[in-house]
């Protein structure tokens, strides 16, 4: 019997070797890539064009963090690289999106400043329509969000991991914990060792898993920035599963 993606990912090995399958140039600047996720066939991916990034600033009250300035895009390509629709998300200096969930129905996706203890705006899209809804305002950076499907409840992550957060559809929040450690930021966790032509983890941007048969576990991954057509590959890699 096939098994399920959880299920998929707790047989593969920690050091389990990845095999490239296959390289796909895409035809448009993806720019930052952050979420990936698959709906109806296609890719929805969220990115964030850095205009002038966000800097340090150390004052009498300890870092800050500028704004910096830039633009949010959710991009729907295909399997093969082909941009079939754009969004532009965000406002202001509210600019980095971040991950995104398709939840059987829409999709979610974070746009935030890009500095922590900040603020989001969170987007639901309906891929039917193409037609993008503000759903609520956060204060604070939100990188990821995922749905439960059994609980309709949204659970986002905080800048680099640091708090978990559990909210309703419209913002309010239910639930919720830190992150026992600071040490590690959940973007440097990668077991995954396979490297980009850029000499990325692969998983260090946006991923998307899926079962290839009822023996391997294939990965997609966009780790690359960039600023021009085909400077990004969707690489595609499997991993052989245990048991």
């Amino acid at each position: 019997m096939k098994p399920t993606v959880d299920e998929a990912i707790a047989r593969v090995a920690r050091a389990a070797e990845w095999v490239l399958v296959d390289t796909v140039p895409l035809d448009f600047a993806c720019h930052h890539p952050q979420g990936m996720d698959r709906a109806d066939g296609s890719f929805f991916v969220s990115s964030a064009e850095i205009l002038r990034p966000a800097e340090a600033v150390t004052g009498p009250h300890g870092t800050s963090y500028t704004p910096g300035t830039g633009r949010g895009h959710l991009f729907e390509m295909s399997r093969r690289g082909r941009l079939l629709r754009h969004w532009e998300l965000g406002e202001d200096t509210v600019y980095h999106a971040g991950g995104l969930t398709h939840d059987g129905q829409f999709v979610w996706v974070t746009v935030a400043e890009d500095r922590p203890d900040s603020r989001s705006i969170v987007y639901r899209l309906d891929p039917a329509t193409g037609e993008v809804e503000e759903m609520f305002r956060y204060p604070d950076h939100l990188r990821g969000i995922a749905r439960d499907p059994e609980t309709g409840l949204l659970h986002a992550a905080t800048w680099g991991g640091r708090r978990v957060v559990v909210l309703s559809t419209d913002g309010e929040p239910v639930g919720g914990a830190p992150v026992p450690s600071r040490h590690v930021d959940a973007q440097d966790c990668a077991a995954v060792t396979a490297h980009s032509r850029a000499g990325r983890a692969v998983t260090v941007r946006a991923v998307d898993f899926e079962v290839a048969d009822a023996g391997r576990l294939r990965l997609y991954a966009l780790p690359d920035d960039s600023s021009a057509p085909g400077e990004t590959c969707l690489l595609v890699l499997e991993a052989a599963l245990r048991g």
